[in-house]
């Protein structure tokens, strides 16, 4: 996704993992459902939970808290799984919780040093709403840099 188009402002959901806020653009966004059950397969990275049917659909499942922070997937009520469109395929993410579609205005986008410095290349910036932190993320890298998009097509096509 262009980092240009990103930061000129848009609307984004927003999800929980832990206390921390993030935010996809919408327009990566397919649908946010309600947890189910997930078939494990050998030989998975650690945050890549298997895969599930999502309306008609075999769809591999990302913990997202996994992912970022190397935390295991504590269950609750309000998890939810949000999918999303790569360039090619539709992948699930295990949340704790969607909490709002938010408008993202330019002005309360800022940039850390980790976007600078490239360490951190799915990071778009943090926007600060009210007395809220929205950790701002490109979804299609973050997926890139924690799990082979390949395999998980390849997964997905074989079953």
């Amino acid at each position: 996704m262009n980092n240009q188009i990103e930061l000129e402002g848009f609307k984004a959901l927003i999800f929980k993992v832990g206390e921390e806020e993030y935010g996809v653009h919408i327009t990566q966004v397919v649908s946010i459902e309600r947890m189910q059950a997930i078939t494990p397969y050998p030989n998975r990275p650690p945050h890549v939970l298997g895969v599930t049917t999502i309306r008609e659909v075999v769809t591999p499942i990302v913990d997202v808290r996994t992912a970022l922070t190397g935390e295991s997937l504590k269950p609750t009520d309000d998890m939810r799984i949000i999918v999303v469109q790569t360039s090619d395929h539709a992948i699930g993410l295990v949340v704790d919780a969607a909490t709002d579609v938010l408008d993202i205005a330019k002005d309360t986008i800022q940039h850390s040093n980790l976007i600078e410095e490239k360490e951190v290349s799915y990071l778009l910036g943090i926007s600060k709403l009210g007395n809220r932190l929205i950790i701002l993320l490109d979804i299609e890298k973050l997926l890139e840099d924690t799990t082979n998009l390949d395999e998980l097509k390849e997964i997905k096509n074989t079953l």
